[in-house]
């Protein structure tokens, strides 16, 4: 689904304003991180991000709309992404883009939820540890756990995650990490994280299991598994 930003002249309140057209938030995001560690430093400078649907640029240094075209900044969104010139502040008109629901910046190092997208109301639950003895995660419709989601890389804190960012997903309360149980495929916490998790299979490579009595309430098991179901951070 296409996603829409607006860029704005950093040095005045009435030229070089953009709506930026991209061909899903995926590309948004990995646009922008393509933008931002770009070797053409001037891109670096100029483009600056103020949340996900709205960007800065001076184009006195380099404009936004240029990236796509310049060679070592986003050529590779050519297809993906386009620029279009608003009217500057006399010319009384402005595109309005259509408003998110229920929109979540996946900044590495934040805290979420984690649900699903086809359940909605199913969020990933982990038990306290006294009762709790195997560190099980599961998935309930009635509890629900923050968990730390970050880049493994140093110095990555406050960066937008993309879908080949290797991950590690954190418990915020206890130095535990998400893993998996090798024989039954079943989630579990660990001191030592999941290795080869990345961002893209966090959405994709987990699926829910039998259901069983936790504590009184009814959970089920959460697995790890290449063809999994969709999830979410909220």
């Amino acid at each position: 689904m296409v996603f829409y930003a607006y860029v704005k002249q950093i040095t005045d309140n009435w030229s070089a304003r953009y709506v930026i057209t991209f061909a899903s938030r995926e590309v948004a995001d990995e646009w922008w991180r393509a933008v931002s560690t770009s070797a053409v430093t001037s891109f670096v400078t100029s483009v600056q991000r103020v949340d996900a649907q709205f960007y800065t640029h001076n184009t006195s240094v380099a404009n936004s709309a240029d990236s796509l075209t310049t060679a070592g900044v986003a050529t590779q969104f050519l297809g993906k992404v386009f620029f279009t010139l608003l009217n500057d502040l006399g010319g009384r008109g402005l595109s309005i883009i259509p408003p998110l629901k229920d929109f979540t910046d996946h900044i590495s190092g934040n805290s979420f939820f984690i649900r699903s997208k086809v359940a909605p109301y199913d969020y990933w639950y982990c038990p306290p540890s006294s009762n709790n003895a195997t560190n099980a995660v599961y998935v309930s419709r009635t509890e629900r756990t923050r968990f730390t989601v970050s880049r493994t890389g140093s110095g990555t804190t406050g960066t937008i995650m993309i879908g080949s960012d290797n991950i590690v997903i954190t418990l915020t309360t206890v130095d535990l990490s998400v893993n998996v149980n090798v024989t039954t495929g079943q989630v579990i916490l660990s001191l030592a994280p999941l290795t080869g998790l990345t961002f893209s299979t966090l959405s994709t490579n987990f699926t829910v299991g039998p259901s069983l009595s936790v504590d009184g309430d009814t959970v089920k098991e959460l697995l790890y598994t290449e063809k999994g179901e969709q999830w979410e951070l909220v």
